[in-house]
């Protein structure tokens, strides 16, 4: 469960990354769609290979470990970044400036949060594939 949520860190902070690459416009639309297409392809395949290594347990567990993976993701990093940043705004007086960094913020996490959700999505479709081939072979 630990190995998938560490991978669904990592495709997180990929994401994000490229999110605020694009966004401070280092990067062109065409470039942006490319690279997007490659890091879904790279973290898709990088929870595959980490899923695979518990194919022996039964799919119930399988499942489990995959649910339990995500949700780790899902609740523990809007936590650790978010709550900080509110903290720091509450803190520091309005002339920081940092309440319109929030918005930008919270929008990168929902994206990378969303994102991090479909290579889930197609990485347990991808499992599920490999499962069918090898039971028709």
């Amino acid at each position: 469960m630990l190995a998938l949520a560490a991978t669904n860190t990592v495709g997180l902070l990929l994401f994000a990354t490229l999110y605020i690459i694009a966004g401070a416009r280092y990067l062109p639309q065409p470039a942006f769609l490319a690279c997007l297409a490659i890091l879904v392809v790279i973290v898709t395949g990088l929870w595959v290979r980490v899923e695979a290594r518990h194919r022996a347990l039964d799919p119930l567990r399988r499942l489990g470990r995959v649910t339990g993976g995500l949700l780790i993701v899902l609740i523990a990093a809007p936590a650790l970044l978010l709550m900080p940043v509110f903290w720091l705004e509450s803190v520091v007086p309005p002339e920081a400036g940092l309440k319109p960094v929030l918005a930008p913020l919270m929008s990168v996490m929902l994206i990378s949060l969303a994102l991090t959700v479909a290579v889930n999505v197609l990485g347990v479709a991808t499992a599920l594939a490999y499962a069918a081939v090898r039971r028709l072979q």
